[in-house]
């Protein structure tokens, strides 16, 4: 499983992101290539006592062929923090950890204005029409 992933850090927090989990997401990876999202998690979130994020991580063991060894402390410490995850048209994952919430914020917003403005582009000249 990790062939699309750099960890098995970087798989959970795809499949958290794709269950919903994340903060905020744009994109479409059929149309546009991308899709990108932002997640923070606090150490709360992902402690064994919480037991919404047990069933989750749960399904993201039996997703991954892992065994149930993959969700120790090391993995769920590994998950607190700010992270972008984004996912290319072939499948690829990309995370990158931030030291800030506000600094993730930021450049995600910035990136969403992008995206927006180039699929603003891209679907005017599809219909024939240039700005």
């Amino acid at each position: 499983m990790l062939g699309k992933f750099d960890s098995y850090r970087d798989s959970a927090l795809h499949f958290l992101c794709s269950q919903e989990w994340g903060n905020e997401s744009f994109g479409d990876v059929s149309t546009y290539g991308v899709y990108i999202w932002r997640i923070s998690n606090t150490w709360e979130d992902v402690k064994p006592a919480n037991k919404e994020f047990e069933s989750v991580i749960e399904d993201w063991e039996e997703w991954a062929g892992l065994a149930e060894a993959h969700t120790s402390y090391g993995l769920r410490q590994s998950l607190v923090g700010h992270f972008m995850v984004s996912e290319n048209e072939q499948g690829l994952v990309t995370v990158k950890q931030y030291a800030l919430e506000s600094e993730l914020i930021r450049h995600f917003n910035q990136m969403q204005e992008h995206f927006n403005t180039w699929s603003i582009q891209t679907e005017m000249t599809n219909e024939g029409e240039s700005y």
